[in-house]
């Protein structure tokens, strides 16, 4: 954590407007809920924090929070300004998919949220080929000159709430063991394990 956080302070500053990234009472009270409960729902997990995960994590959360301004702008700003704010999110997406690929290779894992992004294409890949976009086998995104261009809003409004989970959990994507799953339909009785602690030791000749 500390190493991460001279990281930070070190030079990382995402490039986002303030008008969009500064909450009134209202907003911070919602994000500070969201927040609880991605607590309390997801598993804990051991990370071994290296160079490479501390940079990852930190890129995923810098690009999702610039591609969630750029989604935002395209469906809420100027309509002239759509097409531009749309090239945005298609570049930033379009590096977040590499950048997930490359971590995924380096760990020999799955790649995420490079999946999920892919996910997301594939099921609104009609509605972006009729907005003017171009849809490769990779899953990579591109906006056609010679086409008229639409925004994609169904597309546009997943993107943006999948930008706004991606930033708010970044340590979900990297490399992690999970050691204790939460209960899901319980908030008043700690992790699932925590009953019954020593019962590995049943699997090491210990008991």
């Amino acid at each position: 954590m500390v190493e991460a956080y001279n990281y930070f302070i070190g030079g990382y500053i995402p490039k986002v407007s303030p008008k969009t990234n500064v909450h009134n009472r209202q907003e911070l009270r919602s994000r500070y809920k969201s927040i609880v409960s991605l607590n309390k729902s997801n598993p804990l997990a051991m990370i071994r924090l290296s160079s490479e995960t501390q940079i990852y994590a930190l890129d995923v959360k810098e690009l999702s929070m610039e591609m969630g301004e750029a989604a935002q702008n395209t469906l809420e700003g100027k309509p002239e300004d759509a097409k531009q704010s749309a090239e945005t999110a298609v570049e930033l997406f379009n590096k977040l998919l590499q950048r997930s690929d490359e971590y995924g290779e380096l760990k020999r894992q799955p790649s995420r949220p490079g999946y999920e992004l892919r996910m997301l294409v594939s099921e609104h890949g009609e509605e972006l080929k009729a907005a003017g976009f171009s849809v490769g086998k990779d899953g990579f995104l591109g906006i056609q000159e010679d086409k008229e261009f639409q925004v994609p809003e169904k597309f546009m409004k997943e993107l943006k709430n999948k930008c706004e989970y991606m930033s708010m959990n970044p340590m979900e994507y990297v490399e992690k063991k999970v050691f204790s799953y939460a209960h899901l339909n319980r908030n008043n009785v700690g992790y699932a394990y925590a009953a019954s602690i020593y019962t590995g030791m049943l699997f090491s000749s210990y008991c």
